[in-house]
């Protein structure tokens, strides 16, 4: 059976103070899509999860035990792919970002495509191995002095049967000089459009999609400005996605850089 933890992670000591809790911010009376989840919308998606994963062989621990036993209240299994823990991650993480970006004028947000793998090779993707390249492009691009916060994320595009591994980082106080050169950076990437860049308008809005654990993906193109329906994974991807979230932190899936974050 999985193991309960002993001490509660840095991430899960309380909750963030009002004018930072994303869960007061976009509060539960709000539609689902607009409102942060709730632990009732936690608890469904992780039933949901675990319902869509295989039973394993007799005497063995499984993806769905951390599920369950985390959902019925045994422990904290502090598992990426539980979403009662990223929701707990995701209000401690979302709160440093707005503490972060609090009465700053230039605030834009940076989406990086990283790297594309077949349906089949979704564990060549490790986020690890970007954030030197990453802190190093930053660098070079003029942005030494601006705060930077980045999530790492996992999507699925069912058209191409690959997966893309990609991050989204926030930054403060960079010149457009400086957001430009950053972009160029990945100019020789193979993949389409790899950085895409809008200035942050509504903080609690924008802010509360940097850094998700989904198992859910869009197959259908965006129109304008509005996003394609999100339907759930296929049952292979789905176990895909799982067992490579369970390789990772939820530290692993994040980037500081000139910024440190309230750790303890």
């Amino acid at each position: 059976m999985a193991k309960r933890k002993q001490k509660p992670n840095f991430w899960d000591r309380g909750n963030p103070p009002a004018r930072y809790d994303i869960a007061v911010l976009r509060p539960k009376n709000l539609a689902k899509g607009k409102r942060f989840e709730t632990i009732k919308d936690s608890n469904q998606e992780s039933l949901r999860s675990e319902q869509s994963l295989p039973f394993a062989k007799l005497n063995r621990s499984t993806l769905r035990d951390y599920l369950q036993e985390c959902r019925d209240g045994a422990y904290h299994c502090y598992q990426t792919f539980c979403p009662r823990c990223a929701r707990t991650f995701r209000r401690w993480f979302i709160s440093e970002l707005l503490r972060t970006t609090e009465d700053q004028k230039s605030v834009h947000m940076a989406t990086v495509l990283l790297e594309a793998a077949p349906s089949d090779k979704i564990d060549a993707l490790d986020p690890n191995r970007y954030k030197a390249r990453l802190r190093k492009d930053l660098q070079e691009a003029g942005l030494g002095d601006s705060p930077v916060v980045g999530g790492f994320e996992m999507i699925y595009r069912a058209r191409d049967r690959q997966w893309i591994l990609h991050i989204n980082l926030v930054i403060v106080g960079a010149t457009e000089k400086a957001l430009t050169k950053f972009q160029e950076s990945y100019d020789d990437s193979a993949i389409d459009r790899p950085v895409v860049k809008v200035p942050v308008k509504d903080r609690a809005e924008q802010l509360s999609y940097v850094l998700k654990f989904t198992t859910y993906h869009r197959p259908y193109k965006q129109t304008g400005s509005g996003k394609s329906q999100a339907m759930s994974l296929n049952a292979r991807e789905h176990h895909a996605l799982v067992k490579w979230m369970s390789r990772f932190e939820f530290q692993d899936m994040m980037l500081s850089y000139g910024r440190k974050l309230v750790t303890g």
